[in-house]
């Protein structure tokens, strides 16, 4: 089974921006961000930086603009890492960004995996369901 954390969050640019992290960027950014929760979002996110790979294929395809971008997803076998995006969830809560978790036992064609986590294009029929 696979996780994916999304949100309907949109930054200031009026950009649609579906992953928890680009959430996590802008609110720990943010001058309204209470200086608590700037730690706490500053600590996690340095967590994830050294303990989860940032993967390095997001495409099918060795174009520069592939037509087909993937999408990443937690392995459930992953508890540490989605226990660290719990913590993340509850601080964002705070702020109105509400998470949503969305579960696959198939998330796609798979174009990166690590022990952690997978990145996946998703099938047509399931695209709306996880962005």
């Amino acid at each position: 089974m696979f996780v994916r954390f999304i949100t309907s969050f949109i930054n200031e640019n009026g950009d649609i921006e579906t992953g928890i992290f680009n959430a996590v960027a802008f609110i720990r950014d943010h001058s309204l961000t209470q200086d608590d929760d700037v730690n706490k979002l500053t600590a996690l996110m340095k967590w994830f930086s050294r303990y989860l790979a940032k993967p390095d294929r997001f495409s099918n395809s060795s174009n520069k603009n592939p037509a087909a971008i993937s999408l990443s997803w937690f392995k459930d076998t992953a508890k540490t890492d989605i226990q660290k995006i719990f913590e993340l969830k509850e601080i964002l809560l705070k702020y109105e960004i509400v998470i949503e978790i969305v579960t696959s036992k198939n998330p796609g064609y798979i174009v990166y995996e690590d022990k952690h986590q997978v990145s996946a294009i998703p099938f047509k029929l399931d695209r709306k369901k996880v962005l």
